[in-house]
């Protein structure tokens, strides 16, 4: 004879199966959901023994190889970090890593129109320009030497590189007391800096990233004022942008779409324009901390607390 099961004790199974099926899915799997996007599961095949850890930034070559700065293995504690570039291609299949415990602390990471593989060390307090093999070519500032705000030869924290047209490099000196945006020749000499404390158009509070749009207009991820300043190339403040939150990443393509991560509380990708539009969005991510786009739109993020490399693509 089948027992009848009485309406409450059914509602109550419903729940709990939700709930277990809810807490069977991966972390990847539920955060990143978008209509537009969709997230690629196991994109990349890392070595035997290889994981993702804090995940500080990425960027993609020429040619479509990608290279992911890693912070610290999973679990490690401030002073145990073991940074690393992964180098991987565009179809995910992992090529080499070089820079092993060669940072104090892995931020920013850009492959500029040089071709070559800029680096920030933001406890390190050093700027450095390699090879994509992995060759020291160039470095700026002085190991654990922390420069103040007008310093010329030191610096405090840089956060991020862009280099122009003519080769001049700027710094967004900014993970510590600075707050300023600095300017050297292709050769490393400095010119000029610009950026005090404040809130006030120019003014800057933990510059976190910078990136250069067509026209070589600079876009400095203002983050603690939650929002992003535009500069020329002599640190004329020229606009500022509040609609994509408390940007910590930007990366601008070369037909001037802005691809921004913000950190807490908004935990998203925003891709808008570079007069202020916004197109899309994709929630729900983990302590984005860097983003990078290829050629055929697919979208690279750099998770911090997520401690991941994601990759979406847009649906179909």
């Amino acid at each position: 004879m089948q027992r009848e099961v009485s309406k409450p004790v059914l509602a109550m199974a419903i729940i709990v199966m939700t709930i277990v099926a809810v807490a069977t899915i991966r972390p990847s799997e539920v955060r990143g959901a978008d209509e537009k996007y969709q997230l690629v599961e196991n994109w990349a095949q890392l070595p035997p023994g290889m994981q993702w850890g804090v995940m500080s930034a990425v960027d993609i070559d020429s040619h479509g190889t990608i290279y992911a700065f890693k912070r610290s293995e999973p679990g490690q504690k401030a002073g145990e970090m073991s940074s690393m570039v992964m180098v991987i291609d565009p179809n995910g299949k992992f090529l080499r890593s070089w820079g092993e415990h060669m940072f104090m602390s892995a931020h920013g990471l850009r492959v500029l129109r040089d071709g070559f593989i800029w680096i920030t060390d933001k406890t390190g307090d050093q700027v450095f320009k390699f090879s994509p093999d992995g060759e020291l070519l160039m470095t700026l500032g002085k190991k654990g030497v922390a420069g103040d705000n007008d310093s010329t030869d030191a610096l405090n924290g840089p956060s991020d590189v862009v280099i122009g047209k003519n080769g001049d490099i700027f710094v967004s000196d900014g993970e510590s007391t600075n707050t300023r945006v600095v300017k050297f020749t292709k050769d490393g000499k400095f010119i000029k800096c610009w950026g005090t404390k404040g809130a006030g158009p120019g003014e800057l509070n933990l510059p976190h990233n910078i990136a250069m749009d067509s026209e070589g207009r600079l876009y400095v991820a203002d983050r603690t004022n939650k929002r992003i300043q535009v500069f020329d190339q002599d640190g004329k403040y020229l606009d500022q942008m509040t609609q994509f939150g408390a940007p910590a990443a930007i990366f601008i393509t070369k037909d001037d779409l802005l691809y921004v991560v913000a950190g807490a509380p908004e935990n998203r990708l925003t891709i808008g324009t570079k007069d202020g539009k916004v197109l899309d969005r994709v929630e729900g991510l983990n302590a984005p901390h860097w983003v990078a786009v290829d050629s055929n739109g697919s979208v690279y993020i750099a998770e911090v607390a997520g401690q991941a490399l994601l990759k979406f693509v847009k649906k179909e």
